[in-house]
């Protein structure tokens, strides 16, 4: 049984026909010139290949909620890092308790980034990025660590999701902190978010520090890197999101 779906028809530019270029004549002389749509269509090429996951590539700083005065000072942040781009000096570090929207105020500033600075970028959860290097160092792997960290290291901006989600073994967070470093004297801009900060906070549960998680040398070369953010309030996740999810029963 075939499924019948509805046909999507994709929009053409007016002005180029899809080409990308626009043709003109003067002085019997054809001459083309890039259409305006091509830099849009360039733009949500790079966004595309940014990474971002599906949940959060619709998150803007507009939508981000800022609820009490932290998150309200978080997204400040985030807009002032945005606008100064590409005269940032430094990235920023996102800490707080989980459902705090740290990832969607690094994806945000990421797409906003590439979409109207024409920035590139990437974004990694830490987790995966722990996989990738382990598994480089097998036998049979099918890349290198070089292979591995390169598109990382070389990334004009790159986001650095959930840092201290997994503790890595020491020499995982040798070739971590290789990565970080490298991006440090190239002065490349990292956004890094993590739910463990520097010291512990009763309300969020954890019971390590940042340090405890990726090591003192890692974390020492984010102070250089980043600035801090730290998010406070309600867990959106548990509060609103649970609260629309629980409206539909």
């Amino acid at each position: 049984m075939t499924e019948n779906r509805p046909h999507v028809t994709e929009q053409v530019c007016d002005l180029c026909g899809g080409t990308g270029w626009v043709l003109e004549s003067a002085d019997g002389t054809k001459r083309a010139h890039p259409c305006v749509c091509r830099g849009a269509s360039l733009a949500r090429a790079r966004l595309a290949s940014a990474g971002i996951p599906q949940r959060y590539r619709d998150c803007t700083l507009e939508n981000f909620s800022d609820n009490t005065l932290s998150l309200t000072n978080a997204r400040r942040a985030a807009r002032e890092f945005v606008d100064s781009y590409p005269a940032a000096e430094a990235g920023l570090l996102l800490v707080g308790p989980a459902g705090r929207g740290k990832t969607h105020l690094a994806c945000a500033i990421l797409s906003e980034l590439v979409l109207t600075k024409g920035a590139t970028g990437l974004y990694v959860d830490f987790s995966d990025l722990l996989m990738k290097i382990q598994t480089s160092f097998r036998s049979d792997a099918d890349v290198s660590k070089e292979g591995v960290l390169t598109p990382y290291s070389e990334a004009e901006i790159l986001v650095l999701d959930e840092l201290g989600a997994s503790k890595p073994h020491a020499w995982v967070l040798d070739v971590l902190y290789s990565l970080l470093n490298a991006r440090y004297n190239r002065k490349k801009i990292t956004i890094a978010t993590s739910n463990f900060e520097d010291e512990l906070d009763p309300a969020s549960g954890e019971r390590e520090r940042l340090e405890d998680r990726i090591g003192y040398r890692l974390r020492s070369r984010l102070y250089e890197m980043c600035l801090l953010v730290p998010l406070r309030g309600s867990d959106f996740r548990k509060d609103v999101l649970g609260t629309r999810i629980r409206s539909r029963f």
